[in-house]
């Protein structure tokens, strides 16, 4: 799980780094489509890091709390009657075992199909970043020409070159955001329902061993 949560940490500097590689100045035309892109790519990476907080309560904090607190209601009855919980310190070695084996397989799960995102949106990225930076190279060199025939010459090429950026960069904004609109979710989703799967199980049985317990207890009480 937190290969997941590293992996949106990192989509969300990627992202502000898309900013960064813009030229600093720019014909006005030009400016205004490709600071509507880096806004698009910061707002996207602000809405993937305020989801993380929740969905990082929900999918692993919950889910180990509740276990945590059925683990101490049977060691509450461990003062009253040592011996009774003693007899099913295996069985709840067990239970603990296997929830932790299954919350486990709950984050592999989660981490591939992360990396996957990731290599995605990473691919995305690069492709926004280093066209920037290449558009803003392109544009700084027409810039320092003296000549103007030539300048000119030159800044054909780059509105050229800044009409396919454009077109590239809308795709690879499409790809991104399906990626935190859609198939992070997913992933949350999914892992969500696996971890709380893993502690809910083991919560019933950890309370059907206390009810054991409470058994051992009230007999032992009686004699």
């Amino acid at each position: 799980m937190k290969f997941v949560i590293s992996s949106v940490v990192c989509l969300w500097l990627c992202l502000a780094s898309v900013g960064h590689a813009q030229p600093a100045s720019m014909p006005a035309a030009l400016d205004g489509q490709l600071q509507t892109i880096v806004d698009e790519m910061t707002q996207i990476g602000e809405n993937a890091a305020k989801a993380l907080i929740h969905q990082y309560e929900e999918i692993v904090v919950e889910p180990h709390e509740q276990l945590d607190q059925a683990v101490e209601q049977v060691e509450s009855r461990r003062v009253e009657s040592p011996e009774c919980v003693a007899e099913q310190d295996a069985q709840i070695g067990s239970v603990l075992d296997a929830a932790h084996q299954e919350l486990h397989e709950c984050g592999l799960s989660a981490a591939h199909e992360s990396a996957e995102i990731v290599s995605d949106v990473n691919e995305a990225t690069q492709q926004l970043v280093f066209g920037g930076y290449s558009l803003g190279r392109t544009y700084n060199k027409c810039q320092g020409y003296k000549n103007a025939v030539l300048r000119q010459s030159c800044m054909a090429k780059f509105y050229v070159q800044a009409t396919v950026y454009l077109v590239s960069a809308r795709s690879s904004l499409k790809t991104i955001a399906q990626s935190t609109n859609e198939r992070i979710p997913a992933v949350f989703t999914h892992s969500n329902s696996c971890t709380h799967s893993a502690s809910g199980k083991a919560v019933e049985a950890l309370e059907a061993l206390t009810a054991d317990i409470d058994i051992c207890i009230a007999k032992a009480g009686r004699r």
